[in-house]
């Protein structure tokens, strides 16, 4: 069967696009600080927080929003009641928050002696020191776990937090531009896959990559039921798995040493000594095919490719037909997917609109295309570390796959996915089993870009327990 018609035959997976937790979620720093707290009046509570603002400017670059700069004795958690509660409770008082970064204690109670409850001199103006959380919460049950032990402590969904995670909005726009056509994708990395698998020369893992540009001016040109296969225009490239092709120095490949074709005898066990080489796992093998057309690789240069392999490089290699994405002209991109900001990538153009004649869905360094950047990738299996470096540099966008990898680095272990509304009930459940990711997507090195999606399958899948861990 020829790739045109193993691609016609694909049938998309059923299920939802649901994010991975970010490593920070999974395992966040519970930072603390000292603060100071004393008691003033209520009816001075306004006159406090100008002066305190005016006089100890708070640290912009450590936000302290998510701590109540009052608290009344109702809301103090028990642990500070018998500390700060002298006696009977005064209806009358109320007791202020002073953040880090702290200021000089004779200072501070100087500026507040106009404000306590008793006249007193500043010297003799209690001020006592607690310890508060100084990162916001992650969640409402973080929130009520820290107000009842430190401090009154307020969740707030929207509050910045993009070194722990995505902002929702750009999560779920994300998501939901990512869902209609991911079970397309992630079948036909299963038939990347296979064919890796059948060849002798891999593991059955297989990568998609795609141009999210290409499919915002596919779907605007074409019916979403036109039954036909222009899904499939938008895939860059292809690429499966192919440890097994490794030549040691003066010896032949596993994949060489086998007889026939087949699935390899060595995909039983998992041999690091033999699989560890990360050029040849699916993900890096699918960025250096994107990367040898852009920057004008020779026929010589190319490795052996499948059948799946070639067909996309070479439609990849070659304009795109006129009846896509020029009969119609080109639609404006929506705004999840304009991503770069320089005008060096031709968005539309005469030359498109007009004259018949496509582009290459690989742009190359000239239309403006630059490593991997803006593209996203569909996998089988979740990539490990090493595999995962040409993303880094890159940047690809986004990153669904449709099975964990194994994985037992601890330290850099994401959590199991999850919808981002359902969050609070995962929490509470303890039924679901616990799985470990990678976590390799929205990290500093990442610069902050790349986000992870696994993909549920209707009805569960049974092939990541039929298999051996190894790594993707």
């Amino acid at each position: 069967m020829d790739a045109q018609q193993i691609v016609q035959d694909v049938q998309p997976l059923v299920g939802q696009i649901v994010p991975i937790r970010t490593v920070q979620e999974s395992r966040p720093r519970e930072d603390f600080d000292n603060a100071y707290v004393a008691e003033v009046n209520v009816k001075s509570a306004s006159k406090v927080i100008k002066a305190l603002d005016s006089n100890f400017p708070r640290d912009s670059s450590q936000s302290t929003h998510h701590l109540r700069r009052f608290s009344k004795h109702t809301q103090l958690p028990e642990t500070l009641r018998s500390i700060l509660i002298q006696g009977e409770p005064s209806s009358q008082t109320i007791f202020v928050l002073i953040s880090p970064p702290l200021p000089d204690i004779d200072s501070l109670q100087k500026l507040l002696s106009p404000f306590v409850p008793t006249p007193t001199e500043p010297e003799n103006i209690n001020l006592h020191t607690i310890r508060v959380p100084i990162q916001p919460p992650l969640n409402v049950s973080q929130a009520e776990k820290w107000s009842a032990k430190y401090w009154p402590v307020v969740y707030n969904p929207a509050a910045p937090r993009a070194n722990i995670a995505p902002p929702p909005q750009i999560l779920t726009r994300t998501r939901d531009s990512i869902q209609p056509k991911a079970g397309h994708y992630l079948a036909l990395a299963y038939k990347v896959a296979d064919e890796a698998e059948q060849s002798g020369l891999g593991r059955r893992v297989g990568a998609v990559v795609v141009d999210p540009e290409l499919e915002a001016r596919i779907n605007k040109t074409t019916d979403n039921d036109d039954g036909g296969i222009h899904w499939a225009d938008a895939v860059v490239a292809v690429a499966g798995d192919a440890r097994y092709s490794r030549r040691e120095v003066g010896t032949s490949s596993k994949g060489e040493l086998q007889l026939g074709s087949g699935p390899n005898p060595a995909r039983g066990t998992y041999n690091p000594d033999l699989e560890g080489g990360p050029e040849l796992h699916a993900l890096m093998r699918a960025v250096d095919l994107i990367a040898s057309v852009r920057r004008g690789s020779t026929q010589g240069e190319k490795p052996r490719l499948s059948p799946l392999e070639t067909h996309f490089l070479s439609q990849s290699e070659t304009p795109h037909s006129g009846c896509l994405l020029d009969s119609r002209g080109l639609s404006p991109v929506p705004e999840k997917y304009q991503k770069t900001d320089t005008d060096a990538i031709p968005k539309s153009s005469s030359s498109l609109s007009g004259s018949g004649k496509g582009t290459p869905r690989i742009r190359s360094r000239e239309q403006g295309g630059y490593l991997c950047t803006d593209l996203d990738v569909y996998m089988t299996h979740e990539p490990w570390g090493l595999a995962s470096e040409p993303v880094i540099s890159p940047v690809m966008e986004a990153d669904a796959t449709n099975e964990p990898s194994a994985s037992n680095d601890d330290n850099n272990n994401s959590s199991p996915a999850e919808d981002p509304e359902d969050a609070q009930q995962a929490e509470e459940s303890s039924t679901q089993p616990h799985r470990e990711y990678y976590g390799l997507h929205w990290r500093k090195e990442l610069n902050w870009r790349a986000l992870g999606f696994e993909f549920i399958e209707e009805g569960g899948s049974q092939r990541a327990a039929e298999e051996v861990n190894f790594h993707a």
